[in-house]
């Protein structure tokens, strides 16, 4: 909201805001790479829970996607707002060229994947506690299904385990969503 207020007051045009936002992707790209090492660190502990990353992504992007769609009934949303939103449960760099396949646009979904791992990354600790979650494969995989990079980072901070399934779910749920978003996308049209 904050986003879309300062684009309106300054006056600034979707197509320089776009651009923008293609300089942010570009820079999200390596540090994603970057990302690898603890995985790779970690690689016979995820071969060894590869089901449990699985269903746990697909868990997480199948409700992702439910709950924008209902949401998108619920409020009435126009169907580009709508396409411009299923991918805000992944990685930025995904999630751009994801939205601008299927008719949405970049801006949108900017503001969307840096509100959900922003939002994902504050509130876990608190999720974490409530539900008495204290496994770190259990919390890389939700941090890094929810929040992607930026929950990754803060991941990374609580141990490699941690880090290095957030940065698998982080890559597997970025995978899954780029086949289920183009189904979701047929469903809203």
């Amino acid at each position: 909201i904050l986003v879309m207020v300062l684009i309106l007051v300054l006056d600034v045009e979707v197509a320089v805001f776009q651009k923008s936002a293609q300089v942010l992707s570009d820079l999200l790209t390596p540090a994603t790479i970057c990302l690898a090492v603890p995985v790779y660190r970690q690689f016979k502990i995820l071969r060894e829970n590869s089901w449990v990353v699985l269903i746990s992504c697909l868990a997480g992007m199948i409700s992702g996607l439910v709950t924008i769609i209902g949401l998108a009934l619920t409020l009435q949303m126009s169907d580009v707002t709508t396409l411009s939103t299923l991918a805000r449960s992944i990685t930025m760099a995904i999630a751009l060229d994801t939205t601008e396949l299927i008719g949405g646009v970049a801006g949108v979904i900017v503001a969307g994947v840096i509100f959900a791992g922003i939002f994902g990354t504050v509130v876990s600790s608190l999720i974490f506690k409530i539900f008495r979650i204290e496994e770190p494969i259990a919390k890389g995989l939700a941090i890094g299904a929810a929040s992607h990079a930026i929950g990754t980072a803060e991941s990374l901070k609580a141990g490699e385990l941690q880090g290095a399934m957030s940065s698998l779910a982080m890559v597997v749920s970025g995978v899954l969503m780029v086949g289920f978003i183009p189904l979701a996308a047929m469903f809203v049209q």
